[in-house]
């Protein structure tokens, strides 16, 4: 499954206000409330919040991608979440952040999302894909980038 097929309609914010990691795991967890198989949305955000505090998410080259595995989801989720500005992201607030990807995948199949994570990363360490993604002017467009070089890397 190609990574724009994980993003449920309405997991895509090109404008996130967030300034601070907690703010922007609240922003990003809104995006896949309601999505099947999730728990409650304070739930997904402990839980994301959680993590984050144990292995920080930051990946370099102003990325990151939070990621949580639990009981419930049938595929994986994924949100993206876009700010402009930048937010000061981990424990420490070191890393300025532009581009989260938010997954969430069925803790029945940690092989599924690990491959996941691995793709996302490996999209984000690529300068063009990046500045591709920053530039995108909607969601529809950004969903092309992400077909168009999934489909080149998958």
């Amino acid at each position: 499954m190609h990574l724009e097929q994980l993003i449920p309609p309405g997991a895509v914010n090109l404008d996130l206000t967030a300034t601070k990691t907690h703010e922007a795991l609240h922003e990003m967890a809104h995006m896949v409330v309601g999505q099947p198989g999730l728990p409650t949305n304070a739930e997904v955000i402990s839980a994301i919040f959680n993590r984050e505090m144990e292995y920080e998410a930051a990946i370099g080259s102003g990325t990151a991608i939070p990621h949580i595995m639990l009981a419930g989801p049938e595929r994986p989720i994924l949100a993206v979440g876009r700010s402009k500005r930048g937010i000061r992201f981990g424990k420490n607030g070191k890393e300025n952040v532009n581009l989260l990807f938010l997954l969430i995948s069925p803790a029945e199949d940690p092989h599924q999302h690990l491959h996941t994570i691995s793709r996302i990363a490996k999209l984000l360490h690529q300068p063009e894909v990046r500045k591709s993604l920053l530039n995108a002017s909607n969601e529809r467009e950004l969903r092309t980038i992400l077909k168009h070089h999934d489909d080149n890397n998958h």
